[in-house]
């Protein structure tokens, strides 16, 4: 009965609202029909029909169910709810036993930040927060104060697309390719289609060249259009002209960039003949390829993940490593004499369980610890699973304890703390382009005064 009103009401705003509308969501069947049989075809033609769409969300669902299945053992959803619970208040008892838990977890051997890079990265933060700009009058005004001179905006609005824009800096031989994250329907549909795709690249001619390569299947539609339509523009202007290329975008923006990046260096030789020719800086990185590729493009392209921001930690591998979590804390939960299968046994459990923290752990840090490693290792034997690309500079927040002091280093997308979902009042807001922003600053703000110390 619910799932009939839904489609009742889902019909009826549509039929209200059929005129405000996207273009691609407005075609007739005959026009569909006709866009289908069209000659002249672009990378987007997959994700440029309702129907299609529909098939490949169907496809992305079916897949997240029998993850879901095979993952959690047929536990209820008053079970899994319960689980969740238990997990976001078994942070908080760690914290309360050791304060400095989530700081250990982080800590790791790591390589050290250079200040040059984190202001190069600041700068190229700049250039992905301008793609989410909608007028042409802005993003032009942005320009001229900088030095740049705006040549295309595109404020894209169709699946397997992203509104983008480039400019030149004459006075540094670059060119700018800023991409836009995620801030539409259209946006978001590219994101859900998500199911891992094989394609080639050739990212250099020792790593890689030739393999099949597993990606984001959304993600990478929408880099391959921007692809078609660089090429000639590079070919012809940029490498005559010896500019090099900077890519930058946040979010969706990120993803679409380090497929781009790759995708450019594996069609056009000149860019594999060195690392500085093209470089990719994302940010708020969505896992988009499998971990052979995301090592194989370290040397040039570079991923920045703040703090607990859940879109680098959004894949089907961090997916199916929480349901097994969560598997694992119900059956803690059932040792204990908690089987939570009703509404009021749940609401009894979180009334007088949850909402107390003291010292008795659900697991000890040694079983969680065990945990991850089991299964990370685990997933690595599958080669389908999609990380984050290239070299990761992770920005934590090191707590109340330490003055919310922030912290930083340069890891790669096989790092602990990015390969699992952490559960916390943070994960959505450490998305945000302010915040980025505001813990760039504040890192590259530490490391001057380390300088003169």
């Amino acid at each position: 009965m619910f799932a009939s009103f839904a489609v009742g009401a889902t019909s009826a705003i549509v039929y209200t609202n059929y005129a405000r509308l996207p273009q691609w969501l407005r075609l007739s069947s005959s026009e569909q029909a006709a866009a289908r049989n069209n000659d002249s075809k672009d990378a987007n033609d997959d994700l440029a029909h309702p129907q299609a769409i529909v098939a490949k969300l169907k496809e992305m669902m079916s897949l997240v169910s029998k993850i879901s299945d095979e993952t959690s053992d047929k536990i209820s959803d008053w079970q899994k709810m319960a689980a969740i619970y238990s997990l976001i208040h078994l942070h908080k008892e760690l914290a309360l036993v050791d304060p400095d838990y989530r700081d250990k977890c982080y800590e790791q051997k790591q390589n050290s930040l250079d200040l040059d890079e984190l202001k190069e990265l600041k700068n190229g933060l700049e250039y992905a927060h301008w793609a989410y700009e909608t007028s042409y009058d802005v993003i032009c005004s942005n320009c001229r104060a900088a030095g740049l001179d705006l040549l295309r905006h595109d404020a894209a609005t169709e699946p397997g697309r992203v509104g983008h824009f480039i400019a030149m800096d004459h006075k540094h031989k670059l060119a700018i390719v800023g991409l836009k994250g995620t801030s539409s329907l259209a946006d978001i549909l590219t994101d859900s289609i998500a199911v891992p795709k094989q394609h080639i690249f050739q990212i250099d001619n020792r790593a890689v060249t030739g393999s099949n390569i597993y990606c984001h299947e959304g993600i990478f539609t929408a880099a391959i259009w921007m692809a078609d339509s660089l090429q000639e523009f590079i070919e012809n202007m940029l490498l005559p002209l010896k500019y090099k290329l900077l890519i930058c975008g946040h979010s969706l923006g990120a993803g679409t960039s380090c497929l781009l990046g790759m995708e450019l260096r594996s069609r056009i030789a000149a860019f594999r003949k060195n690392y500085t020719d093209l470089r990719v800086y994302a940010y708020a990185t969505p896992p988009v390829v499998s971990l052979e590729a995301s090592k194989a493009c370290s040397p040039f392209i570079t991923s920045v993940v703040n703090n607990s921001d859940v879109v680098p930690r959004a894949s089907l591998g961090n997916f199916i490593v929480l349901n097994k979590l969560v598997r694992k804390v119900s059956e803690k939960l059932a040792s204990k004499g908690h089987h939570l299968n009703t509404w009021s046994s749940l609401k009894f459990y979180y009334e007088e369980e949850v909402a107390k923290v003291d010292r008795d752990l659900l697991m000890t840090p040694k079983e969680i610890e065990m945990f991850y490693q089991e299964t990370h290792l685990e997933l690595e034997k599958q080669t389908n699973h999609l990380y984050i690309p290239g070299r990761c500079i992770v920005m934590w927040d090191k707590g109340i304890n330490d003055d919310n002091q922030i912290d930083g280093f340069v890891t790669n997308c096989s790092m602990k703390m990015l390969r699992t979902v952490e559960l916390c009042n943070t994960m959505i807001s450490d998305h945000m382009v302010p915040v980025y922003f505001e813990n760039l600053a504040r890192l590259i703000g530490l490391l001057e005064q380390n300088k003169l110390i």
